[in-house]
């Protein structure tokens, strides 16, 4: 291959593997052998010099001295051009911050020499790392049971890490702050996700309550994190600072979340990982790896930042998105989908939507329903054969847990999408008698709040009860239900088209939140909360048995769940309707906030009890939703914050 003026490459026939091993190999990252025995990270191709043309003897640069260069000092000859590290010094990033990669996997967990610093930080974390027995069942908890819904760590080369880390503690060798950092972090996520026999053991023989032990894991990775310069830890770094982004989503901590999510995204543009790889000498393995997480941390930016009413970390203007190898996990002859599929997918959809006027600032008219609904259509029609949203292939829904909790996961998140911008219209008290746009869409905000709470259920329901702390399923079932509480309550004419549908729909909710509200604090509040606001909708009694109804499928067990929704598209009105009502200029912001539109000094029929909501503690989750988004206009509602 040509690779530039004067230089020519030829790749090798096999990779290293394949010659080491004298096979024939398929010529493709990664190889059929090296695929089919899982060690993908070894399978590299080296590139072999063939031949090199000398530059002509007349080549010179304009303005260049013809001076010869054996006649300048050396000390003059090097202070002439500032180095890299100079550039760095000044702000500025490299064009390449990668040397040429090792031509096989190595573990960079410990030092090649056993002398050397070892900060008071550092001895604090590996003291504070519990026993081995402890810290392997943490490990394997987070790999089988939270790896599976990010995909931020390639099992094989972790636990290849973790071994050599252990190694390296006992040999006495200096180990690598990032590495333990990141162990730390993943002992932290763990104790929390554990369940009850597992909580169990820790505790009783370890002496300390599994709460207090996953703070102080995550407490001290902090510390051993903060000694950690930009750019000095690679990508173990960034995988770390990750997974402490995790760990404050899964204690309901939103904001702390969401900043420390910001730290994993400037380390990883630090290490050049929002530009394109191609110019990166590292190997594939590397490659794949930093596509892997530069998708995965847009993935989460475009989410929470739109979930938070916060701006975009990363403009998606200024960096490139190579999508990840599916290949990586596959099988020989095994039409699987791949892990990462997912967040591949949700990548895409952020790039999609960002696209829309509006949507990078977080403002969004009703009258663009219909490009956000036309984006969600052609993004879920690049859904593989196991994740489509009618009749999907569910033959992998047994042997491979992740493959059903990605596909309601990626369900959820293009109904929760579709229905921001409706949202407006359950919650406006328009004059029934006049035409209006948010009038005319009220039935299919209906129907996507429908779509949202059945896919939200189905993923909460295959979450448990081992990830009861997963909180994006019951946060949109809450916030799903309360704007359909609010519809309600506005239909004073019971006008609400699709009312018993919505009704239903609230009921739904209530009993998916009252499963869960023993297990967590945010479960218990969101049931507290929907419960008394329910209370107050002015129902029939035939809507009254609607309400109470427990839910089609039953207990939120997972096995008892039906594999998937059938149910069809969300249909939107033809967009000559959209024609015939000026934009009325009303945002709706992506956050679940909502402007009040009615006269703040009026209340509705029937609200007078609902005074008393204003004062529940609704803990972390006011974060990402306050009650101001459902325009009920209780007295003294606008001075309250939650």
């Amino acid at each position: 291959m040509d690779n530039g003026a004067g230089k020519t490459v030829r790749l090798a026939t096999s990779c290293t593997e394949c010659q080491r091993r004298k096979q024939k190999c398929s010529r493709e990252w990664p190889c059929n052998h090296c695929q089919s025995r899982r060690i993908a990270h070894l399978c590299k191709f080296t590139p072999k010099k063939v031949l090199k043309a000398k530059p002509a003897s007349n080549e010179r640069t304009l303005n260049t001295p013809t001076k010869n260069a054996d006649s300048v000092p050396d000390s003059q000859a090097s202070g002439s051009v500032a180095s890299g590290e100079d550039f760095r010094m000044l702000g500025y990033l490299p064009d390449n911050l990668l040397k040429e990669g090792p031509e096989q996997y190595q573990s960079t967990v410990v030092s090649p020499s056993s002398q050397g610093f070892i900060s008071s930080e550092l001895e604090k974390a590996i003291r504070t790392i519990p026993p081995k027995p402890y810290t392997d069942m943490l490990v394997q908890h987070f790999l089988g049971e939270m790896n599976e819904q990010y995909s931020c760590l390639y099992p094989s080369t972790f636990l290849h890490d973790y071994a050599a880390w252990w190694s390296g503690k006992a040999g006495g060798q200096a180990l690598a702050p990032e590495f333990t950092a990141l162990l730390l972090q993943v002992c932290a996520c763990a104790t929390l996700y554990l369940d009850a026999e597992g909580k169990q053991r820790l505790e009783t023989e370890l002496g300390e309550n599994s709460q207090n032990l996953a703070e102080q894991y995550h407490r001290t990775a902090k510390q051993l994190s903060n000694t950690i310069g930009p750019g000095k830890g690679g990508l173990t770094q960034v995988q770390q600072l990750f997974v402490n982004a995790v760990w404050y989503k899964t204690e309901a901590l939103f904001v702390e979340s969401w900043h420390a999510l910001g730290a994993a995204i400037h380390e990883a543009q630090e290490l050049g990982m929002h530009r394109s790889s191609t110019k990166a000498k590292v190997s594939e393995f590397e490659r794949e790896m930093r596509r892997r997480i530069w998708c995965l941390l847009y993935t989460w930016d475009w989410q929470v930042s739109l979930l938070l009413s916060r701006p975009f970390i990363i403009n998606s203007n200024y960096c490139s998105f190579e999508l990840p190898n599916v290949r990586l996990e596959a099988e020989a002859g095994i039409d699987m989908p791949s892990p990462v599929i997912h967040i591949a997918l949700q990548c895409q959809l952020g790039q999609a939507i960002s696209k829309i006027p509006g949507v990078m600032s977080g403002i969004l008219a009703p009258n663009q329903a219909i490009a956000i609904q036309q984006e969600i259509e052609r993004w879920s029609d690049m859904f593989p054969p196991a994740y489509r949203r009618t009749n999907p292939d569910t033959r992998w829904d047994h042997s491979h847990s992740y493959v059903p909790m990605q596909r309601h996961q990626l369900h959820a998140v293009g109904y929760m999408v579709m229905f921001m911008p409706l949202k407006q219209c359950l919650t406006i008290d328009a004059d029934p008698s006049k035409p209006s746009l948010e009038k005319s869409l009220q039935p299919m905000a209906v129907d996507c709040a429908t779509k949202v709470m059945e896919s939200a259920r189905l993923l909460l329901a295959h979450l448990l009860p081992a990830n009861g702390k997963f909180h994006f399923a019951p946060f949109l079932i809450f916030d799903t239900a309360a704007f359909l509480c609010s519809a309600v309550i506005h239909d004073r004419g019971r006008n609400l088209a699709h009312r018993d549908k919505a009704v239903e729909t609230i009921g739904m909710g209530l009993d998916a939140l009252e499963q869960i509200s023993q297990g967590t604090k945010t479960g218990a509040t969101c049931h507290s909360v929907l419960a008394r606001l329910a209370g107050r909708m002015p129902l029939s009694p035939e809507e009254k048995v609607l309400l109470s109804s427990k839910t089609p499928g039953g207990s939120l067990e997972g096995p008892n769940t039906p594999p998937t929704v059938h149910t069809e598209s969300v249909t939107f009105v033809n967009d000559d309707a959209f024609d015939a009502y000026p934009s009325n200029g009303l945002g709706v912001g992506f956050d679940m906030t909502l402007p009040a539109g009615l006269d703040p000094s009026g209340t509705i029929d029937g609200l007078a009890g609902l005074d008393d909501i204003l004062n529940t503690d609704m803990g972390e989750i006011s974060q990402l939703w306050d009650w101001d988004s459902l325009d009920l206009n209780i007295p003294g509602f606008h001075d309250y914050s939650c």
